[in-house]
């Protein structure tokens, strides 16, 4: 004969990770067809993440946790299940009602792997050198991370929001080079682990500024300040690396290095590195972004800088190029998209349409997004290239030339180090 029942009651919706049977517990009330009721089981894909049972002499059932659940390895936090009951005659009763129950995260995860997120690298001798911003994965914890070194490395080293670096009046010697290993003990607040992080130290008889006046390194010279002469082809380069305070180190590929000077444009025989905001490649590569949605190509960013640098005014430099189209609420959109990456405010929205409305032009209204704070921050940290033709004397070249992207950091210690 079919059985039918009814089961009562709410769930509690959430349950803690590492939840034991004490921490989680509900109860469900029973009514219907109870004679001969027997057992009851649980079933769906978290049958294995509950434990069910009848309550002697009461119509109701007990569940609690089976074993800890480890959020962690979850692929999906929401736990869903169903209830079968048996009946001693051998009929099975499904109920069919499913429950789901949320798993909340726990904080019981140390740290796991630190490294850079940028830098990484600095010169041997270099007083009080910034190295690199760290870069910390710990699966239960977004940031706020406290950092801490052994008596032997407390006095070198320190990090200041985020950023690692050496203390005041310290420097790393000529016996540091190439890498440096560096154990760090990382706390989310609640757990901790001891890391190992790798610093590349660099020979500071390859920085270029250094030299005296005239005399070149590697091929490489300064032609003042903010910028820096190679003689010879950006190809030449095998590595880049990113230095903490601003320098890079160049790696040529017959193994030569060379440590340039935080410069705005590094120029080769085949074009030119420009970099930060302060750089015609980098502001010229912003207004690109702004009206095309996309990168500057190297060869066209190249034609915008020779202008730019002629005296032609930015605004017309916009007006050359292809103009957005739509209505005015439209184009200001599409500019906020391509220049910062997020839509405008409705002030921002409001001020502009304002100033479309007042006579202002697209072209003028993209060069003032673009060649902002916030656009200009959003392009390459390392800079643009700005390609070289040269005509038609250039046909017996390989592409566009430019610098290999900034190298990965050193290699990172993926598992707590053993502090015995």
């Amino acid at each position: 004969m079919p059985r039918n029942l009814l089961v009562s009651g709410v769930l509690p919706a959430r349950l803690a990770e590492n939840a034991g049977a004490a921490d989680w517990v509900a109860t469900l009330s029973l009514s219907g067809d109870l004679a001969g009721l027997a057992w009851v089981e649980v079933l769906g894909p978290a049958a294995l993440n509950f434990s069910a049972s009848l309550l002697p002499g009461l119509d109701a059932l007990r569940l609690t946790p089976a074993a800890a659940v480890d959020f962690e390895s979850l692929a999906d936090p929401v736990l869903g299940f169903s209830l079968r009951f048996g009946f001693a005659d051998g009929s099975v009763w499904d109920d069919p009602v499913g429950r789901r129950v949320t798993v909340t995260d726990v904080d019981d995860t140390a740290p796991t792997a630190l490294g850079f997120a940028s830098g990484g690298t600095l010169v041997a001798g270099a007083i009080g050198a910034v190295i690199g911003r760290l870069a910390v994965t710990d699966p239960d914890t977004a940031g706020g991370f406290r950092f801490t070194f052994g008596d032997d490395d407390a006095w070198r080293f320190e990090v200041v929001d985020g950023v690692l670096k050496l203390r005041d009046g310290i420097s790393l010697g000529l016996d540091d080079m190439p890498q440096r290993p560096l154990i760090v003990e990382v706390s989310d607040g609640h757990q901790s682990a001891a890391l190992l992080l790798w610093i590349g130290v660099a020979d500071p008889d390859t920085r270029l500024a250094d030299l005296p006046e005239g005399e070149t390194r590697g091929g490489f010279g300064l032609v003042d300040t903010g910028t820096a002469l190679a003689l010879r082809e950006s190809r030449d380069v095998a590595r880049l690396d990113a230095l903490g305070d601003g320098e890079q180190l160049l790696i040529l590929g017959e193994g030569i290095q060379v440590v340039l000077p935080a410069v705005q444009r590094v120029r080769f025989a085949d074009g030119f590195q420009d970099i930060g905001a302060g750089s015609t490649g980098v502001q010229a590569a912003a207004l690109v972004q702004a009206l095309g949605g996309q990168a500057a190509e190297a060869q066209a960013l190249g034609g915008l800088v020779a202008r730019a640098e002629s005296g032609v005014a930015w605004v017309d430099l916009a007006a050359s190029l292809p103009a957005l189209a739509g209505s005015d609420a439209a184009a200001v959109t599409a500019l906020y998209h391509n220049a910062l990456g997020r839509d405008p405010s409705g002030a921002e929205l409001a001020a502009d349409m304002g100033r479309l409305a007042a006579g202002v032009s697209r072209a003028q209204l993209a060069v003032d997004l673009a060649l902002g704070t916030e656009a200009l921050g959003r392009q390459p940290a390392g800079g643009v290239w700005v390609a070289d033709g040269l005509g038609a004397d250039d046909a017996w070249r390989a592409g566009t030339g430019g610098l290999p992207d900034p190298a990965p950091p050193p290699p990172t210690a993926t598992d707590p180090v053993w502090l015995l």
